[in-house]
């Protein structure tokens, strides 16, 4: 069982700590945070996307704490680095822990520039070491039914996707980081959780067109419309709403002989298959997906076997991301 490292104790660090704590397939041994009292326990703060962290007090015996992220790389007990820090800081601590003879699980997206994705994917050749990049959605039951079914081809080719995802505007982050632009890419954090997804289903599209707002440079809003040889289109809605609300995400797929639909905000347990006029339930069995992602990277160092996605996959989506950046003028 390799052991872990954690750098990062913010929100989604809190999650993956919760997982490590549980896991069979890697175990806790260091975390590294800039803040001394979330080192010691102290894990007070403000809710975010993913339900209420508000903790008051955690349970930190046995692990190591380290205040500077680069400690923690070098420490020769650790076998598995697992960044969960804002993106400025994913390159330089990938290839950092890379070179220090780590693997790597970063946080998504991969980074901010082609040229810092393309330098995580060299180092990680070079150190001979496993890097994978956090896009849960490929561990999400509900897309990886959606995914089978298409590969199946039962239902004919995808006619029309629609990818949907909100959220109040993350203003719990420390120092405000997702709400600078040079620092998040503004919604396009979240939005490329559905780039991915799309790359995944459909592959690359022929053409793209994006609407949308930023204020001040920072994406708030995001509208893509994909295009595809075959007539396929793609729309993506991703938005940061400043007035609050509730996070959601969806999808409606229409293949030539149904449709399939799943919608957290109305059904969060089962996807809709739609055909014929009749509405079938199906019922999704729902792990964690976060855990399932973290649990298969674990199990996969050291063995032959490759995760579900490859770095190169990762790059792709911030490159069709910066892509779509470009085209609403950011």
């Amino acid at each position: 069982m390799p052991n872990i490292g954690l750098i990062g104790l913010g929100a989604i660090g809190r999650v993956h700590f919760d997982i490590w704590q549980r896991s069979s397939a890697g175990k806790l041994v260091a975390v590294s945070d800039r803040h001394p009292r979330k080192l010691a326990g102290d894990w007070a703060g403000k809710d975010f996307n993913l339900g209420n962290q508000a903790q008051q007090k955690v349970d930190m015996d046995g692990l190591t704490a380290y205040e500077k992220a680069l400690d923690l790389i070098a420490d020769p007990n650790v076998d598995i680095v697992d960044i969960c820090m804002p993106t400025r800081h994913h390159a330089p601590l990938t290839i950092a822990a890379l070179r220090a003879g780590k693997h790597v699980f970063c946080e998504k997206p991969m980074a901010l520039t082609i040229a810092e994705c393309a330098e995580m994917e060299r180092e990680a050749l070079a150190a001979d070491r496993r890097l994978m990049i956090g896009h849960c959605l490929r561990y999400w039951p509900h897309y990886v039914k959606a995914h089978e079914m298409l590969v199946s081809g039962k239902y004919g080719r995808p006619i029309y996707a629609h990818l949907f995802r909100s959220s109040p505007a993350p203003l719990w982050s420390d120092n405000d980081w997702y709400m600078k632009a040079g620092e998040s890419g503004g919604v396009f954090d979240m939005h490329i959780h559905d780039i991915d997804v799309a790359l995944w289903w459909f592959g690359r599209p022929r053409e793209i067109s994006v609407t949308g707002s930023a204020p001040d440079g920072l994406a708030m809003i995001m509208d893509a419309a994909w295009r595809y040889e075959e007539g396929l289109t793609v729309n993506l809605h991703a938005s940061w709403d400043r007035h609050g609300g509730s996070f959601r995400h969806a999808f409606r797929l229409i293949m030539e002989k149904a449709t399939l639909v799943y919608d957290m905000a109305s059904d969060a347990d089962a996807l809709h298959l739609l055909h014929g006029g009749a509405d079938d339930r199906i019922l999704i069995d729902t792990p964690s997906a976060y855990e399932t992602e973290l649990n298969d990277f674990a199990s996969s160092v050291g063995t032959p076997r490759s995760t579900r996605l490859a770095p190169a996959e990762s790059r792709l989506a911030v490159e069709v991301g910066l892509e779509e950046l470009r085209l609403l003028g950011v």
